[in-house]
């Protein structure tokens, strides 16, 4: 689906698209029904007025905008504008900069923008108020990409009665920072690495959790029925690779058997 328009009619279509295509949350509060959309409609506004005001227009690419079931991408021809880097950008570490002071002066005059500088604070603002992860920045040929982490999309396999506070704690924890490792246990429920290891171990001995990576920089993730599935086919597999050998070389033991 191709956008098109002025500055400020991108900026309200665009909008209008995500509130099309994300899910939307709702339930009753009193005499109110609350609805929630599945990412905060401000951080992605915010997003795509960052991508129309610093893009580069010397580039004949479009603006693209991808909508995953896990995330968000937000593609911006040109790149980021020396010196600045995207380590300055997660660190807030930058001094702000564009190639379009017209664009930023027209939209802070509309009120589109705040103080330059601010939009990337803003954005990881908004994203906390709804329990999910700062966005990420990369960039990869040619363009500047935000990327907006979604809820949690897979589905737990079972959840035991028997689980402690704290397991249950980093289950939630999983479901908007999608990755914990020994030591954030440690350092979020204030116990001893011997008991971190203990409970960690117990959620992957239940298939609540898996690890992902080495035993030096490794950590866990939330188990899903992807998981599920994919572990059924490979134990199909691996069933069947086992009885096919199994029958070969016992074909081969019953031939040399009946040799005279």
């Amino acid at each position: 689906r191709e956008l098109n328009g002025n500055i400020f009619e991108l900026i309200d279509k665009t909008e209008k698209f995500f509130l099309e295509n994300m899910k939307t949350a709702a339930w009753s509060k009193g005499f109110r029904t609350i609805h929630k959309t599945e990412y905060p409609i401000k951080a992605l506004k915010e997003a795509v007025i960052n991508a129309l005001v610093h893009r580069d227009y010397y580039e004949r690419e479009y603006i693209m905008i991808r909508m995953f079931d896990d995330r968000v991408e937000i593609l911006s021809p040109g790149g980021l504008l020396s010196p600045l880097t995207v380590e300055q950008l997660d660190k807030l570490t930058y001094s702000p900069k564009s190639r379009n002071k017209t664009l930023v002066d027209a939209l802070m005059r509309r009120k589109l923008m705040d103080k330059r500088g601010t939009g990337i604070l803003r954005m990881n603002n908004f994203m906390e108020e709804w329990g999910l992860p700062h966005p990420t920045f990369r960039e990869n040929s040619g363009y500047f990409v935000i990327k907006f982490t979604g809820p949690y999309q897979g589905t737990i396999i079972k959840i035991p009665e028997e689980l402690n506070e704290r397991q249950k704690k980093a289950i939630e924890y999983l479901k908007t920072k999608r990755k914990i490792t020994t030591k954030d246990y440690v350092g979020l429920f204030r116990v001893s690495i011997i008991t971190a290891k203990r409970d960690l171990l117990a959620l992957k001995d239940k298939k609540i959790i898996k690890f992902v990576g080495s035993a030096k920089t490794g950590y866990y993730v939330l188990y899903s029925t992807n998981d599920t599935v994919n572990d059924t086919v490979n134990d199909t597999v691996n069933d069947t690779v086992n009885d096919t050998v199994n029958d070969t070389v016992n074909d081969h033991i019953n031939k040399t058997d009946k040799k005279p």
